[in-house]
């Protein structure tokens, strides 16, 4: 019984050490469409959403004039606040020429035997777009 018990609690350290980022895919990350409430005028809208992704990520370009930022590579964080250094994300935020319309690009890269690998999570990624709409209405 000891050892079923113990067996069983290394299994579970094994599954939780090796647990991945939700929804992770390998590929190219697709841009997702924001609409921007007509309350905004793009100053507005470009300094929220900025507000917003520098919460939680440090920010490699911004480049207010050409309606573009990027944030930089940041390790993943969990629930618990603990990063995971197998997988970085990295944000993209692009205005359309009009500036009604915000596109958000979420790339999830994963350490695989020394190399990252590009790819993305469906659950950051909407996740992130969701969050953004909801200070954009």
């Amino acid at each position: 019984m000891v050892c079923s018990c113990i067996v069983a609690g290394i299994f579970v350290m094994l599954a939780l050490g090796c647990a991945s980022v939700k929804g992770w895919h390998k590929g190219q990350a697709d841009w997702m469409r924001v609409m921007i409430h007509e309350n905004f005028d793009y100053d507005k809208a470009f300094s929220t959403a900025l507000d917003l992704l520098t919460e939680k990520y440090e920010m490699e370009m911004i480049n207010k004039d050409g309606g573009y930022a990027r944030s930089a590579w940041n390790y993943y964080r969990k629930s618990n606040g603990m990063s995971d250094k197998k997988f970085r994300v990295r944000v993209t935020l692009k205005f359309n020429h009009d500036r009604t319309q915000l596109s958000v690009k979420t790339e999830v890269q994963k350490l695989i035997r020394d190399e990252w690998v590009n790819g993305y999570s469906d659950v950051i990624g909407r996740q992130v777009r969701d969050d953004i709409q909801g200070v954009l209405q």
